[in-house]
């Protein structure tokens, strides 16, 4: 009997104890160590200000209310409601969070007002001053994202409007990424934006846009182990304009100077150039300003291609490398007479070090197409 009691004891306890920790493992965070936290990255370096009317817990969240953040310098920033998702404190300090959103959120200095509908930021991580002041290799979040951006201006006669703005953050070694992507989707430029600069409004009109939308893209990646820096594209693609695209590799660059901004300076003496590429999608711009610079001189389109084709070697004889020459003449010559693509590329052998890009610029700039191996093709 006493066998039998001792074992439910045992069981009882056992089970009494896993409860306990699991209660404790899922109790809800302390609201105000979190609002705590929150506030003291955000404020330091004595660069914000920053107010909140009430932090709660909410089941496994924490919620800070009419949140505003003024800046030293910059903009005021108010959100109504910040929401951070599963906050767990970290032991160096501050914490990390599932995510935080800050929805219908809003910037604004003396000239411009930016309003947003929605923001999240996922896995992030809140660090204690200490980190932020010592500079620890730290990823904020994984990904950033903000939606329905209107920026109003007093200078402007309408806002401009973006559909989305995106960071990626991935390939995360040490605390620092080593991958990263900037989408800006669907900015939109009103035509009464376009033309309220007296300097622009001629070529607007002539051109025949009433407004301009276009996206921005950006997607990098550095590699520790070469120390190289990877453009694996900078696009900018404009609606009935065109899109435009860089891509590059860049070696040279260790890490601990990238990321200090005092050391910045000294990459120009190990920085090299190894690959570059820059090309150019007509989506109707090209051929908007052959009408007007034909209209302009009383001559057809086809007209006007074939006297600035005809120029061209006399207008590209400053460059004086006249292998050079030829090859831009035949390329620029084919995009005029149809323009589709162009396409400059940079192929050297071998890694070529930026000062002796600067070098040959000042004293033999004539070389420099030899020197990076530049080539120039349309329609490819």
């Amino acid at each position: 009997m006493n066998l039998t009691v001792s074992g439910f004891a045992v069981r009882s306890l056992t089970l009494a104890s896993a409860l306990m920790l699991s209660t404790a493992a899922f109790a809800a965070p302390d609201a105000q160590k979190i609002a705590d936290a929150f506030v003291a990255a955000a404020q330091t370096r004595d660069e914000a200000k920053v107010t909140f009317d009430a932090a709660k817990a909410d089941g496994d969240n924490v919620t800070l209310s009419n949140v505003v953040i003024k800046a030293k310098h910059g903009g005021d920033v108010t959100i109504p409601l910040l929401v951070i998702e599963s906050p767990i404190e970290r032991t160096a300090g501050g914490f990390t969070a599932a995510s935080i959103g800050f929805d219908s959120g809003k910037i604004v200095d003396k000239e411009t007002t930016i309003n947003w509908t929605k923001g999240l930021a996922k896995d992030a991580i809140v660090p204690a001053p200490t980190e932020i002041n010592s500079k620890a290799k730290i990823t904020p979040f994984s990904n950033l994202e903000i939606s329905t951006i209107s920026v109003v201006s007093t200078e402007a006669p309408a806002p401009i409007t973006v559909d989305s703005f995106n960071v990626a953050l991935g390939n995360v070694i040490e605390g620092a990424p080593n991958d990263g992507q900037l989408h800006v989707n669907g900015v939109n430029v009103p035509g009464d934006v376009l033309k309220s600069d007296e300097q622009t409004k001629d070529w607007v009109e002539q051109l025949g846009y009433d407004k301009l939308n276009f996206d921005v893209a950006v997607d990098g990646s550095y590699d520790g182990s070469n120390k190289t820096f990877t453009f694996k594209s900078i696009s900018f693609d404009g609606k009935d304009v065109g899109k435009l695209a860089i891509t590059g590799t860049f070696g040279g660059l260790p890490r601990e100077k990238l990321q200090d901004p005092d050391k910045l300076s000294e990459l120009a003496a190990t920085a090299t150039v190894d690959a570059a590429t820059i090309r150019f999608d007509n989506a109707g711009i090209v051929q908007r300003v052959i009408d007007m610079q034909a209209k302009a001189m009383g001559a057809t389109p086809d007209q006007f291609v074939d006297q600035i084709s005809g120029a061209l070697p006399l207008l590209l004889s400053v460059v004086g490398n006249q292998n050079f020459q030829d090859r831009i003449a035949t390329a620029a010559t084919a995009f005029l007479k149809d323009p589709k693509s162009l396409t400059i590329t940079a192929a050297p052998g071998n890694p070529v070090p930026v000062m002796q890009i600067f070098g040959a610029a000042s004293t033999a700039p004539q070389t420099l197409p030899d020197v990076l191996a530049v080539d120039i093709k349309a329609n490819n």
